[in-house]
């Protein structure tokens, strides 16, 4: 597990570069995180780096964004409004794993659904600023090899 402190959206975003220009299909990220920790601007980060020209926010309403303009296609999933119906029988598994990488906000409520090989990265404010946070990145299985060619 790698922790990186982040003083503003900016450093965010520097982050998401470096895991974007690792990515290949197939790559599951797991987003972590209190509501304003910093998710969405990562994913900002990420679809930029990957040369998404569409504007990207979070798909609270549609739960799945998708962006195809890009290197590679970006599904980007808000699951907070599962938490009540959770995500099964809705066809969100179709996009886990497949020609593009996923980014899910809310994990917890898409838990059944998530594969084995993932980066799971938490996004925590540390109180001593309103911007400061410390974002935590872990690779489970084969997304393990990410998390070790970070810097």
């Amino acid at each position: 597990m790698k922790k990186y402190e982040s003083k503003n959206a900016k450093e965010t975003q520097a982050l998401a570069e470096q895991i974007a220009n690792l990515a290949q299909p197939g790559l599951v990220i797991t987003l972590n995180g209190d509501l304003g920790a910093g998710k969405t601007t990562f994913t900002k980060g990420f679809a930029q780096a990957l040369g998404v020209e569409d504007r990207v926010k979070s798909p609270t309403f549609n739960i799945l964004n998708t962006y195809e303009s890009g290197r590679i296609p970006l599904y980007h999933f808000d699951a907070y409004r599962l938490e009540e119906s959770g995500a099964a029988d809705q066809g969100f598994e179709d996009y886990l794993g497949t020609d593009g990488v996923t980014l899910i906000e809310w994990p917890q409520f898409m838990a059944d659904l998530l594969p084995n090989d993932r980066l799971v990265m938490t996004f925590e404010r540390t109180g001593e600023s309103e911007s400061d946070r410390v974002i935590t990145v872990k690779g489970l299985g084969s997304a393990a090899s990410i998390e070790e060619d970070l810097s």
